[in-house]
């Protein structure tokens, strides 16, 4: 099974139609899933219209998690289409998955976020948040194996996906779990995780 992983596409109508392009052609994806940052500032609203006809007419399982952008109208358009991950274990493919969205600061305030998940519904899930943990630098522009002695965290996810820094992608290690640090979808990148095996492949669209 794979998933299709993006973030921060900040309303671009480029690169969404190069989205929509490609989901349409590959057939072989069984999961979407978005680390935040649909818009800008909670606007445009009809981008998130257009990005909701985008996802349904793909048919593809969707998942996601609200940027630091994406409050306001624009965030309850979404929400009711697609119930965003936060506080929620959803499972897919035998894999459980959760998150938190928006920033440090709007986790206790409109989007509750962190204050509504388990701590142990976290391990072992697959973890999706806008904010990657902090002090992380050491990012491979490819897929990465695990360090070697592992070290496992308590309640550690054994995969965070995230976004909202642009000039920092790739993958790393925080104790065993592996992070996916996603570049910006809107210069065109993206990624394929491999659901089985946990592999994954950065890679960005030409135009």
């Amino acid at each position: 099974m794979k998933a299709f992983l993006f973030s921060d596409l900040h309303a671009n109508f480029r690169q969404l139609d190069n989205i929509d392009k490609y989901l349409s052609t590959h057939k072989e994806l069984e999961l979407i899933i978005f680390a935040g940052d649909v818009i800008n500032m909670g606007e445009p609203v009809g981008f998130v219209q257009k990005f909701i006809e985008v996802i349904k007419n793909t048919k593809i399982n969707f998942v996601w998690v609200p940027g630091n952008n994406d409050f306001g109208r624009g965030y309850y358009k979404l929400d009711h289409e697609f119930k965003s991950l936060e506080g929620k274990v959803v499972n897919f493919g035998g894999r459980n998955f959760t998150g938190v969205g928006g920033s440090p600061a709007s986790w206790s305030g409109q989007y509750a976020g962190e204050s509504m998940i388990d701590r142990k519904s976290i391990a072992d899930s697959i973890f999706v948040s806008h904010v990657p943990p902090p002090g992380l630098h050491n990012y491979q522009k490819n897929d990465c194996q695990s360090p070697i002695p592992k070290k496992k965290f308590s309640d550690s996810p054994i995969v965070h996906i995230c976004g909202h820094i642009h000039n920092q992608w790739g993958c790393t290690y925080l104790g065993t779990t592996k992070i996916i640090k996603l570049a910006p979808a809107d210069r065109g990148f993206y990624a394929i995780l491999d659901l089985d095996t946990l592999a994954v492949e950065f890679k960005r669209f030409n135009n």
